[in-house]
């Protein structure tokens, strides 16, 4: 037998081997597919399954109101008064130059400047601050690009005047964690435990987030001493930018324990009979 011979035979050999092994020790690829697309449909049941039960607990839960911090989306409200954005004329000043150009809005690097729609009578398109949207930072930028002076640039922030500011204690996280410590100490001098109290699954602070944010701190809101951070607001520094209002929106998720206050009243046309 040649060589040749030879090597055609060991080839053939070394093939029905390895085809002998796979049909016999190994699955085919048809029974691997099978399997996988088995497990694949399992997993799958499965995770759906786990979904389904997950979303129907959270929204029992969250329709029994027994969820105990439930997530609250940012309302829109219209409150009473006018926030108009920083520099702005005097109401009646305002509305005679505004153009309606949008460029306040364009250069709002927040996003705080909203515009009035013509459901809100003779301020349709002029622009105004939302907080419950963003605060505005007192940045600056919008005075320089308004081209009728309708909002003029300023020196410096105390010299805005946008609106107030008002604090409601019974809110803040910062005021609820010390009530909270005075009824456990009072629970703890007529020699019961303190965990006794009521409020302790109540979400409290200490938070001080407002004086962070506050681009006025130190002025317009300072923090008592201790370890509360409880705030003290300063109306008389207070410009109204609303960024205590923007960020305690956030962190209590719902009504802002402090809120802008809009000092500026709608202007009135006087019709001409």
């Amino acid at each position: 037998m040649s060589r040749a011979t030879d090597k055609l035979v060991s080839h053939d050999r070394m093939k029905g081997q390895r085809q002998y092994t796979g049909i016999v020790f190994g699955p085919s690829t048809s029974a691997r597919r099978r399997a996988f697309t088995r497990r694949d449909v399992i997993h799958s049941l499965a995770v759906g399954v786990g979904f389904a039960v997950v979303s129907g607990l959270v929204h029992f839960l969250s329709a029994t109101r027994l969820s105990k911090f439930p997530a609250i989306k940012r309302p829109y409200e219209k409150l009473a008064g006018i926030l108009r954005p920083p520099g702005a004329l005097d109401e009646p000043d305002f509305l005679a130059a505004c153009i309606r150009c949008y460029r306040c809005q364009d250069v709002c690097g927040p996003g705080a400047i909203q515009f009035y729609t013509e459901n809100d009578g003779e301020h349709f398109h002029t622009p105004y601050v939302d907080p419950a949207k963003a605060g505005c930072t007192l940045c600056n930028a919008c005075g320089p690009v308004c081209p009728t002076g309708a909002l003029l640039p300023f020196e410096a922030m105390a010299d805005v005047d946008m609106g107030s500011v008002e604090l409601q204690e019974d809110l803040c996280l910062s005021y609820k964690a010390k009530r909270i410590r005075h009824e456990q100490e009072l629970l703890t001098q007529l020699g019961q435990h303190p965990t006794e109290s009521q409020a302790t699954t109540e979400r409290r602070g200490p938070c001080g987030e407002c004086f962070m944010f506050c681009p006025l701190r130190n002025r317009a809101i300072k923090l008592e001493p201790g370890a509360f951070l409880a705030p003290i607001v300063y109306t008389d520094h207070c410009v109204g930018c609303g960024m205590c209002e923007d960020i305690c929106r956030t962190v209590v998720r719902g009504e802002p324990a402090i809120r802008v206050v809009r000092t500026r009243k709608p202007h009135r046309l006087e019709v001409v009979s």
